[in-house]
């Protein structure tokens, strides 16, 4: 019954919406709608929010966007979003002032979407890409989707190809998941470089980022400054929460309207010592038979681990074992997994802003303890599973 009301309220207010700009001839609204049903075949395990059960609330929402121009230069933004998961945040997605400088510069202010990755502006825009959810390894592993500050960017074009350099400064506040724990977090001096370049059917993206980070997590800070107080200086230096965070990202696109290739590669890496690196990629392909299009895709994460400082006597009093021990379980407890997955997908676009698809991901991952999979106490599993998923796109 519950499902049934999602969907209905999902129509319900995408129909009233598309109608609005019949009302507000000043403001120009467009929006999206997205309803994904999914199913994992495994019991007692939880992927992303899906379980074994047919759930329509992990990936199911509604967005309406609204744009006001004030003159030819100046213009203002904003999106509403409302989530199906009451766990994820709704309400303004982002809100900005636009300044068209000149044909090639353009300067955004405001609460903007951070653009970590080829696909950032519309990763909630199902209807813009293939798959149904983006490749899990490499859209999930960043702190934040949004971030406060200014974004510029210049394009200039020639008779061959097209160019663009894009830079942004901001920060952000808000919530991450760490260790199945809501932990806090802060991103000040937050900023990147961005180059594109577009020639015929090829795309090529390469970015990097970095910011000053820092987590709110008590108990550590805690065991840190007991460990300063036993003098295990560099044992205690080794949990910093705070340090720069550094972000590299290469895109890659060929799409000839028949067939297509993509690819990204993202490597993360924090000055924080118990937290990893980790390297991340997809590649897909696919073909389209209009109105369908195929596809298949490989991803992968691996997480480089980082060893503790064997600072800490062992062995001689049980007090500075036990105290050990606990050091040595962050470090143990932060371990990224590494997780592979193939999905095979296939879309059929029914109208022109209407799609239905389907998806079969089969899901490996193994070492570290920070999974991608949530178990309950006294299940076994082996790491391996299978998620099926069905969706309608909508754009309005």
């Amino acid at each position: 019954m519950l499902q049934r009301h999602i969907i209905l309220k999902f129509f319900i207010l995408s129909l009233s919406l598309s109608h609005l700009s019949l009302f507000a001839n000043e403001i120009e609204f467009s929006g999206y709608a997205r309803v994904i049903a999914g199913y994992l075949d495994e019991d007692n395990t939880e992927f992303k929010g899906y379980d074994s059960s047919i759930n329509l609330e992990p990936s199911s929402l509604l967005a309406i966007q609204a744009e006001y121009k004030f003159s030819e230069k100046w213009s203002a933004t904003t999106q509403l979003i409302a989530r199906a998961d009451r766990d994820k945040d709704s309400g303004i997605e982002w809100l900005y002032l636009t300044y068209q400088a000149t044909d090639s510069l353009q300067i955004k202010f405001g609460k903007l979407r951070a653009p970590f990755f080829s696909m950032s502006d519309y990763t909630d825009v199902g209807f813009a890409y293939p798959w149904i959810n983006l490749p899990y390894q490499v859209y999930d592993n960043f702190l934040f989707r949004t971030f406060e500050g200014a974004d510029f960017l210049y394009k200039f074009n020639t008779d061959e190809i097209e160019l663009s350099v894009e830079a942004y400064i901001g920060q952000e506040d808000g919530d991450v998941e760490f260790n199945d724990h809501q932990t806090g977090f802060t991103a000040r001096n937050f900023r990147g470089l961005i180059g594109k370049i577009n020639r015929n059917n090829f795309e090529f993206r390469i970015a990097h980022y970095q910011g000053n980070l820092g987590l709110n997590i008590p108990e550590v800070s805690e065991f840190q400054q007991t460990l300063y107080n036993l003098n295990f200086v560099q044992s205690a230096d080794s949990l910093d929460t705070k340090g720069v965070a550094k972000v590299q990202q290469i895109g890659i696109v060929y799409d000839n309207l028949d067939y297509f290739i993509r690819s990204e590669w993202v490597n993360i890496e924090t000055d924080l010592e118990f937290i990893p690196y980790i390297q991340s990629y997809y590649i897909t392909s696919g073909f389209n038979y209009a109105p369908f299009t195929f596809h298949l895709t490989f991803a992968d994460s691996k997480g480089e681990i980082k060893y503790p400082i064997q600072e800490i006597p062992i062995g001689y009093d049980p007090g500075l074992d036990q105290i050990a021990e606990a050091y040595n379980y962050i470090f143990l407890n932060s371990a990224a997994t590494d997780m592979q997955s193939w999905t095979l997908g296939a879309r059929w676009d029914v109208l022109s802003n209407f799609a239905l698809k389907a998806e079969l991901t089969t899901i490996k991952e193994d070492n570290g303890a920070h999974s991608f999979f949530k178990t309950d106490e006294n299940t076994t599993f082996d790491g391996k599973s299978s998620l099926y998923l069905i969706g309608l796109e909508w754009v309005f």
